[in-house]
């Protein structure tokens, strides 16, 4: 396995943009847009390959920690989530799990200093690292300003707004940087429009030298899997759970050395697509509705559609897109049978089943380990789950 850790993170923007839009109301691709911006500055200050590229990855990441405080606020106060300054310091936090080539430290932490002294942790000035400083710029000016929409005025816009904010706000020095390359280069702002910024970015942003190996993949999944599932109260912990219990039962399936660190990435990543849900729908404390069932039944194919765009991914996209499959055709989202699913899918599948019936959710308590099998056998004896996988699943859990 070799991932473009780029892409990969191209592909995570995409899901945390859903939890921007949810709790601050940015415009789609909002991290792409923040990253570029950011990326593009620092080349411009001089600085090298390594740290453009770093710039854009924490860029990407800024906000990732946003999904803690959905958890812990009701939606009415989503308004003012970006006062929890816990979320920069979780933040930076998560982002050490990324394998950064350089120093990227304090960058997400210290993001939301202002110039003037006036920010979360009241730095000022060159008491701000540059970074900071940029991705500061680069955040507020796209949530100000939207800038995604390709506006024949944009450019103007972005100028007149740095300048504005100069020495209040922003660094002088970034805004100065930021003023030249708006004065150089007329297409910069289409650079931002939503159908380009992902090849913007392909194409001003340095490529990672070394690829993801599986070990690497591994441990930066299950940070991903920490930012996924703390969306909800009631599904904290839960992709990581469901990896553990895949990864015991897939020696007694032949699933084994790198072909088993893939099932363990998959099971981390099967849940990315709830970034796309409500959290109104996530806690809901009675039953779904239709309506509400079927934006639910989506997070499965935004899953597949968030990893598909990831080079060397390869059999995983599939093994956690199809995790609400049934071996008799009865499940979603494409109604596939026994004969198109694969085994280390189905334990996925599997495990992902019973850690759902023994965690507590808004509409009902959490099932005991006794419950949860009967009713696991229950569905394996309908045909739509592999009665050997829950044999396996029961010995497993049970010592």
């Amino acid at each position: 396995m070799r991932v473009p850790l780029n892409e990969l993170l191209y592909a995570l923007s995409r899901g945390l943009d859903f939890v921007e839009q949810e709790v601050l109301g940015v415009t789609q691709n909002h991290g792409l847009r923040t990253a570029y911006i950011s990326g593009r500055i620092c080349r411009a200050m001089g600085m090298s390959d390594i740290e453009v590229l770093d710039m854009a990855c924490c860029a990407i990441l800024h906000d990732n920690a946003l999904t803690e405080y959905m958890m812990g606020s009701s939606p009415e106060h989503f308004g003012c989530m970006q006062q929890f300054i816990g979320h920069c310091a979780n933040g930076e936090k998560n982002v050490k799990a990324f394998p950064f080539a350089d120093d990227a430290l304090d960058v997400v932490m210290y993001h939301h200093e202002n110039w003037n002294g006036s920010g979360f942790h009241q730095l000022s000035g060159n008491e701000i690292p540059v970074r900071a400083a940029i991705l500061r710029l680069a955040d507020n000016m796209d949530l100000c300003l939207s800038l995604g929409d390709n506006r024949a005025s944009l450019a103007d816009e972005m100028r007149d707004h740095a300048l504005k904010h100069s020495g209040r706000f922003y660094s002088p020095e970034v805004v100065r940087t930021l003023v030249g390359i708006l004065d150089s280069e007329r297409n910069f702002s289409r650079s931002l429009a939503d159908p380009n910024i992902l090849l913007s970015l392909r194409r001003d942003i340095p490529t990672a030298r070394a690829d993801l190996g599986t070990a690497e993949m591994i441990k930066i999944c299950n940070r991903l899997a920490s930012i996924i599932d703390a969306k909800s109260s009631f599904t904290r912990d839960h992709s990581s759970r469901v990896a553990r219990q895949a990864y015991k039962l897939a020696p007694h399936f032949d699933i084994g050395g790198e072909r088993a660190g893939w099932l363990v990435i998959a099971a981390y990543l099967h849940d990315i697509g709830k970034l796309s849900t409500p959290m109104h729908i996530l806690d809901k404390p009675s039953r779904l509705n239709n309506n509400e069932l079927a934006v639910m039944h989506k997070h499965v194919e935004i899953t597949g559609d968030l990893l598909h765009g990831v080079p060397g991914l390869g059999d995983i996209v599939d093994w956690s897109a199809n995790h609400h499959e049934k071996l008799n055709g009865q499940g979603y989202p494409n109604g596939y049978g026994e004969n198109e699913l694969s085994m280390e899918g189905h334990i996925i599948t599997c495990c992902d089943i019973y850690q759902a019936l023994i965690e507590e959710r808004p509409y009902r308590q959490a099932m005991g380990h006794g419950d949860a099998m009967r009713t696991i056998h229950e569905m394996a004896y309908a045909g739509e789950l592999d009665p050997r996988i829950i044999e396996v699943l029961k010995h497993e859990t049970t010592n």
